[in-house]
């Protein structure tokens, strides 16, 4: 493997796939991200409000490795530069303003995906981290289908809800996009513990067709 950096971003506090992935005029930066890896566009979210289950179980399997969980700012670079840290993880929880206003919450999905924008045209600048970092995108969950009475929620039962679209990118993934296969939050951290070479306990597995052979 190539990966020495892994850059997990943990894309908000619910936001549907149709906003940040399939949508590139709300959020070209992720879709350009997308277009140069790989993409699960069927990730299942059992839970619509398992807040941080990701996010725990990688941090859990990879003990030994040295990682940051951090609020998102554009210190990132700065960050990444002193520190070297083998697994930076960065939230966004911004989004849950759409529980009041639908139209706020696609603000915080367009300044979110500027973020993304601004963070992406870093690690592929610089000379350290460009062919050795890994970043991938990937909700919480999703949000419901259709607004309400001007806002926006995640309630079980909608497909928009429970399926999200997983982005990978870096030096040992395949470019492409996947619409068949069907993943799950319990994937990702066998899947991100793979990088480096870890076995996992926890169930899940590594997703196909996703790495380098």
């Amino acid at each position: 493997m190539n990966t020495r950096h892994l850059i997990f971003i943990v894309n908000g506090n619910g936001v549907r796939k149709k906003d940040y992935y399939e949508d590139a005029s709300i959020s070209p930066n992720t879709r350009r991200i997308a277009e140069e890896g790989f993409v699960f566009t069927e990730d299942h979210c059992d839970s619509v409000a398992s807040h941080c289950d990701a996010l725990a179980e990688l941090l859990d399997d990879l003990p030994e490795h040295r990682y940051l969980n951090f609020s998102w700012s554009d210190t990132v670079p700065a960050l990444m530069q002193e520190l070297k840290p083998r697994i930076l993880v960065l939230h966004d929880t911004t989004h849950d303003v759409g529980h009041d206003a639908y139209k706020e919450y696609l603000k915080a999905v367009k300044e979110t995906d500027d973020k993304v924008g601004r963070l992406f045209n870093w690690v592929k600048r610089d000379p350290c981290f460009n062919s050795n970092t890994a970043i991938v995108l990937r909700p919480e969950f999703g949000r419901d289908d259709e607004v309400n009475r001007g806002q926006l929620h995640h309630s079980e039962g909608f497909y928009y809800a429970h399926r999200v679209a997983s982005i990978f990118w870096g030096p040992d993934f395949n470019r492409g996009e996947d619409r068949k296969t069907v993943i799950n939050r319990l994937d990702i951290a066998p899947t991100l513990a793979n990088l480096f070479k870890i076995d996992t306990t926890r169930r899940g597995r590594v997703v196909p067709g996703l790495f380098k052979t």
